[in-house]
């Protein structure tokens, strides 16, 4: 039994950690966008994370940053240097007017310089005074303490040196206001310098608290977090230029693409909250039936059992089981499919989200598919100006092509043709995710690329190649399902074309919308297998 026992806090533990779940969660939603591990926890730790299931938002350096040149500002426009020596002048002052009326009193003593005989600068003034006989006990004491803070005044007059001109306040600080002041504002200097210099490790918490108080303190621990937590996770490890994923990191993705999606399949289905995805493995069997002489010993354990203790052949606690008791399970004939994604990394994907919730719907397609259906074949192909097939490890890290602006669907679909010909299955699908028109294509051993006639024109040849590439999907009984993310109106009567050749769906929908529109059916689809 797990016990837990409640202390006060002391100072000394971690008042606040981030939970794993979350945190894998907000860093593989970097992944989606299309980022690389290393560039994903750059990118967090520069711009922060929310926190969904604890509902607030880390602050990242950017905004540690921001605090602390606000934190300047507020110092730059409410405080003024004017007067920061007034004091230690003021005290040479008195303390000089004290000895000089002592001495005035002292037979035979020697007259004390005035304060205007002494030269111009405070700490010259000071050294000045180093080896005078001073009489009075009060200006000694005085003076000794001013000469022991030779070193403050040295500070603080390089400090007014550099900053009195930036100070517009109208709070006028004392010697010893402004040194504090001083202090702070060479702390912030000095904490800027180590984030941007990335020595984020030799930043003291507790300054950091002290200067932007507990939020800022709080969230910058939790940064310091973040890769050892990842680390630790198995998510990532140290690769040759930063961070790579790990097999687990690679699974995990796919889970959580899938985790998040199917929440939608769980409200349909129940009218409830999401859940988490279902168990790995081969369905349960649809149903069982009685043996009978020749089937597959398949036993359903419990209608079995449950038969012969109906019929009594219980005998001294133990069960007799006769033949007729036996039942055994029915399975549907398996069908072995072959399924290949093929997913637009063309430039424009990158626009409205389109490239993040493709391949999210891409990853959680391979999820469910490779755990629920492992005899089945599932492959992911990218196309733009060219196609390529993507692997596990190359889904995760997909990131839309951005020095490639042209589709070449026709490359895409002949690679997915040849997958599926290899895999040599009968029920063959191919799933087309873009949002463009074809405006590259095969001819020979070349690539063509071709603009579209108008804004809203097509690109001829582009097209055609296409379609026949579709014609030759179609001959081999391979369905084609097109969906396209964009509402041109040149696109729509691309896709219904494609959809009349072969006989497959074509929709038209929303980023948001996909995972509905695929993931959804798909789950539906194959359980009515």
């Amino acid at each position: 039994m797990k016990t837990i026992f409640y202390t006060a806090w002391d100072g000394t533990q971690n008042p606040f950690t981030l939970k794993r779940r979350d945190l894998i969660k907000a860093f593989m939603d970097k992944i989606m966008e299309g980022m690389d591990p290393t560039m994903a926890m750059a990118q967090m730790l520069w711009d922060g994370f929310s926190l969904a299931g604890m509902n607030f938002r880390v602050m990242g350096l950017k905004d540690i940053l921001q605090h602390l040149a606000k934190k300047k500002e507020e110092f730059l426009s409410q405080y003024s240097l004017a007067r920061i020596f007034d004091q230690p002048l003021a005290d040479l002052r008195t303390l000089l007017d004290h000895e000089a009326h002592t001495r005035t009193r002292t037979k035979g003593a020697k007259r004390s310089p005035r304060f205007e005989d002494l030269p111009p600068g405070l700490l010259e003034k000071i050294r000045s005074l180093d080896n005078f006989p001073f009489l009075n006990t009060e200006s000694r004491h005085t003076f000794d303490e001013w000469k022991e803070r030779e070193g403050d005044i040295r500070d603080l007059l390089e400090f007014y040196s550099t900053w009195s001109s930036s100070f517009r306040g109208t709070h006028y600080l004392d010697f010893d206001q402004a040194l504090d002041l001083m202090r702070q504002m060479v702390a912030l200097d000095e904490m800027e310098r180590r984030i941007r210099s990335g020595q984020w490790t030799a930043i003291d918490p507790q300054t950091l608290k002290e200067l932007l108080g507990d939020e800022a303190s709080r969230d910058f621990v939790l940064l310091l977090q973040l890769p050892g937590e990842l680390l630790r996770q198995g998510v990532i490890e140290p690769g040759t230029k930063g961070f790579d994923f790990t097999p687990r990191g690679i699974r995990l993705i796919g889970e959580m693409a899938f985790g998040d999606l199917f929440h939608m399949v769980k409200r349909d289905r129940q009218g409830s909250s999401s859940g988490n995805a279902p168990p790995s493995g081969e369905p349960e069997p649809d149903s069982s039936r009685p043996y009978t002489f020749g089937d597959r010993f398949d036993p359903d354990i419990t209608r079995t059992m449950l038969r012969a203790v109906a019929r009594n052949h219980a005998m001294d606690g133990r069960i007799s089981l006769m033949p007729e008791d036996f039942f055994i399970r029915q399975r549907e004939p398996l069908v072995v499919s072959t399924m290949v994604m093929l997913l637009d990394l063309s430039w424009s994907m990158s626009w409205e989200n389109r490239f993040q919730a493709a391949k999210k719907v891409s990853l959680a397609l391979d999820h469910y598919i490779r755990t629920r259906f492992p005899k089945d074949n599932f492959f992911v192909v990218g196309f733009s100006t060219s196609a390529r097939e993507l692997k596990a490890r190359e889904l995760a890290l997909a990131v839309w092509d951005g020095g490639y602006a042209f589709t070449n669907l026709q490359a895409g679909m002949s690679l997915a043709r040849n997958l599926i010909k290899r895999a040599g299955t009968r029920n063959n699908r191919m799933i087309i995710i873009t949002d463009g028109q074809p405006t590259a294509y095969g001819e020979g051993v070349h690539t063509r690329v071709e603009f579209p006639t108008s804004m809203f024109g097509l690109s001829p040849h582009a097209c055609k190649a296409t379609l026949a590439e579709v014609r030759k999907a179609t001959a081999l009984g391979i369905t084609i399902d097109i969906f396209m993310l964009d509402n041109n109106p040149v696109l729509v009567e691309f896709v219904r074309e494609v959809a009349r050749i072969n006989g497959g769906k074509a929709a038209l929908c929303r980023p948001g919308q996909l995972g509905q529109l695929l993931l959804v059916e798909e789950i539906r689809r194959r359980e009515k297998r």
